[in-house]
C-alpha cells in the first residue's frame, strides 16, 4: 500500500456552516497525494450529514465519530491513524490556499525539515477580507535560511508575534513520533502547549512566507468568547506542564520562562473580569508562579472590574 505523501487532520464540532468548505478546500489542494482523516466530535447539528456526503464523493477522506470530548482527543484519536509522511492539523470552520500542501511538502521534502511554518489571514465572517488582527511572522525572518525551533521560538517572543495554532505548522510524522507529542486533553488553550513544544524540540524549520491559512472570526469561539474560569485554568495548566518540560529540560528553561512571563502575565490580566469569588479562588494558585506576573497586572485582577 502506498503511503500518502501527508495526512489532513479535521476534528469537527457543529460547525455545519463552515465545514463544507473547510473540507474542499483540503480536497481542492493541488498536492493530490494525501489522506483527509476526520473526526466528528459528536456533532448536534448537521454536520455529519455533510461530512458523509463529502465521503462518499472521496476515497482519500476516512471519516471517524465519536461521543463528545473535545478538540484534543479527537485530534489524538486521529494521530493514531495518520499514514503519511507530513501531517497537517486543519480546523473545521476555515479553510487553506489550494498550492499550500504542496509547497509546504516541497519545502520539506528538498530540506529535511521538521516542520514548515507559514502565516495566516483572519477573516470577517461575513466576506473574504482581511481584518486587524493577522499572523504575520515570516517577514522578519529568511524563507531561504534554515533555523532551530529554538531560534525561531525565541525570536518570535520576544517581538510578541509567536502564535500558537497548529494549523501554522507542516509537520514532518517522524519527528512528531520520536517526540512523542500529543495534545493535552480536557483544557482549552492546550494549543499553546503544544506548539511550544514542538518548536523546543525542532532542530531544522523553515518559512514560507505567505497567509495559507484563512482563519474565520466568528461568535462562539476560543478565539471570541468571554474570559472566564476555562480559560484561566487552561493556562495554568500549561505553565504547569511547562515548568515540568522545563525540568526534564533544563537547557530550555530560560525560554520558557520568557514565555510564561508573557503568556501567564496576560491572562492573570485579563482575569480581571472573573467575579470575585472566582478571583479569590484563583490568588493561591497563581501564587506559586508569582515570578511571571507583574505587580501592576495584580492591581488589575484584584481592583479593576
Amino acid at each position: 500500500m502506498c503511503i500518502p505523501k501527508v495526512s489532513v487532520i479535521i476534528p469537527v464540532y457543529n460547525t455545519e456552516k463552515y465545514v463544507r468548505q473547510a473540507v474542499e478546500s483540503i480536497r481542492r489542494q493541488t498536492l493530490k497525494d494525501i489522506e483527509i482523516i476526520i473526526v466528528n466530535d459528536g456533532s448536534t447539528d448537521g454536520s455529519m450529514t455533510i461530512l458523509e456526503e463529502l465521503t462518499a464523493q472521496d476515497e482519500r477522506i476516512k471519516l471517524f465519530s465519536q461521543e463528545n470530548q473535545g478538540q484534543s482527543i479527537a485530534r489524538n484519536f486521529a494521530l493514531q491513524k495518520v499514514g503519511g509522511k507530513y501531517l497537517y492539523f486543519m480546523d473545521s470552520d476555515d479553510y487553506l490556499e489550494n498550492d499550500a500542501l504542496e509547497l509546504c511538502f516541497e519545502k520539506a521534502e528538498s530540506n529535511n525539515l521538521d516542520f514548515v511554518l507559514f502565516d495566516a489571514e483572519i477573516l470577517n465572517p461575513q466576506d473574504t477580507t482581511a481584518i486587524d488582527i493577522t499572523y504575520q511572522r515570516t517577514q522578519i525572518i529568511n524563507e531561504e535560511s534554515v533555523y532551530t525551533g529554538d531560534e525561531l521560538f525565541n525570536l518570535f517572543i520576544r517581538k510578541y508575534i509567536f502564535t500558537p495554532s497548529p494549523c501554522l505548522n507542516f509537520i514532518k510524522t517522524s519527528f512528531l513520533k520520536h517526540i512523542n507529542l500529543s495534545f493535552y486533553p480536557d483544557i482549552i488553550h492546550e494549543d499553546q502547549l503544544f506548539t511550544c513544544q514542538l518548536y523546543l524540540n525542532a532542530n531544522k524549520v523553515m518559512c514560507i512566507a505567505k497567509p495559507f491559512f484563512k482563519r474565520r472570526f466568528r461568535a462562539n469561539s476560543t478565539m471570541t468568547n468571554h474570559f472566564g474560569w476555562k480559560n484561566m485554568h487552561g493556562y495554568l495548566t500549561v505553565t504547569i506542564e511547562l515548568l515540568q518540560y522545563a525540568s526534564k529540560h533544563p537547557e530550555h528553561k530560560k525560554l520558557i520562562d520568557l514565555f510564561l512571563s508573557q503568556m501567564l502575565d496576560a491572562s492573570v490580566w485579563q482575569a480581571h473580569v472573573l467575579p470575585l469569588k472566582e478571583k479569590i479562588k484563583l490568588l493561591p494558585r497563581i501564587a506559586k508562579h508569582h515570578q511571571y506576573i507583574r505587580l501592576r497586572t495584580w492591581l488589575v485582577l484584584m481592583l479593576k472590574k
